[in-house]
């Protein structure tokens, strides 16, 4: 039996829960280089950041995933990143590394839009000695196979010191490269869609509601909706509820499921101009609510000189 649950597992998260190809991070609201390559450089600083995260803690072949990330600015209108994401989803595990470039256009005195563009290499493992079934079947490797893909993605970020919004195309050529092995899965498109605005409440606390709408056109797309309150511009507290929507592209989908359904509390704590720590928790509340999920982010920002300035303030 317990030879049999990977491999159910694994056909439940790969193939019934499409939008999970991407990893599923909550410190995106503060740090968007993840989903979108017109983030990097925004801030005018340069930042390291390092998250890992654990889905559905205890369950077995639940996803476990860590990012790692550096960019900035390298001119008021030029930003460059790097990212490494490790992630693993029951027997698949995706290695893949990103080199991102951002163009930013200054509007006028308040609005900047910039442009930005990611060029990388994914390295994809299927572990078939962890797929063993009580049946034979073709299409299920008997060993272990792998695949690199080039994975190119795009995004726009329009922001001002108080608002932004941003849309980005992860995967960018999904549906246009076909796998030739059967039991190798093909990665779909993802769309993202976020907006967000920084509120004062009085002199001590600022309020930041956002959204997040994650759409792959194969799958229900799922909605963050976040809000979180900053508390003398050094400890961040807030809640996400993330939920699924049905979707407006595909009639045939079942929108009737809910597999997404969460709550996640986070906190991030700015210890010094250098240094954040943070830390998630989300609690499912679908089929999956007796296993927790949990995200430590650890971010350093390095010194500017003394003749540059921060072009928006750390609240996105």
């Amino acid at each position: 039996m317990k030879t049999i649950i990977p491999f159910f597992l694994f056909v439940l998260i790969s193939s019934g829960i499409y939008a999970q190809q991407n990893a599923l991070m909550n410190h995106y609201i503060f740090n968007q280089t993840t989903i979108n390559p017109a983030y990097v450089g925004t801030k005018q600083w340069t930042n390291l950041n390092f998250t890992t995260a654990s889905q559905w803690t205890g369950l077995e072949g639940a996803p476990f995933t860590q990012v790692l990330s550096l960019e900035g600015a390298i001119s008021s209108r030029n930003g460059l990143g790097v990212q490494i994401i490790n992630d693993k989803v029951g027997a698949q595990y995706q290695q893949s590394i990103y080199g991102s470039f951002s163009h930013i256009l200054k509007l006028n005195e308040k609005w900047n839009l910039s442009f930005g563009i990611a060029a990388g290499l994914s390295y994809f493992t299927l572990d078939g000695t962890k797929l063993n079934s009580a049946e034979y079947d073709p299409s299920v490797p008997q060993q272990r196979v792998n695949t690199f893909k080039f994975d190119p993605k795009t995004g726009v970020f329009l922001y001002s010191d108080r608002f932004y919004a941003g849309f980005s195309v992860n995967d960018l050529l999904g549906d246009l490269i076909k796998n030739k092995r059967t039991n190798s899965i093909d990665q779909a498109r993802h769309y993202y869609l976020t907006a967000g605005y920084v509120f004062d409440l009085g002199d001590q606390f600022k309020w930041k509601p956002s959204f997040l709408i994650r759409e792959d056109l194969r799958a229900q797309s799922t909605m963050d909706i976040n809000n979180f309150v900053l508390y003398k511009e050094t400890f961040w507290l807030g809640v996400t509820y993330r939920f699924g929507v049905n979707s407006v592209f595909n009639n045939e989908l079942d929108n009737s499921l809910r597999m997404r359904n969460a709550l996640v509390f986070m906190t991030e704590w700015n210890i010094n101009k250098s240094l954040i720590v943070g830390y998630a928790y989300t609690m499912s509340t679908s089929a999956l609510s007796g296993f927790s999920g949990h995200e430590i982010e650890i971010a350093y920002t390095f010194p500017k000189r003394a003749d540059t300035r921060m072009r928006t303030p750390r609240y996105f």
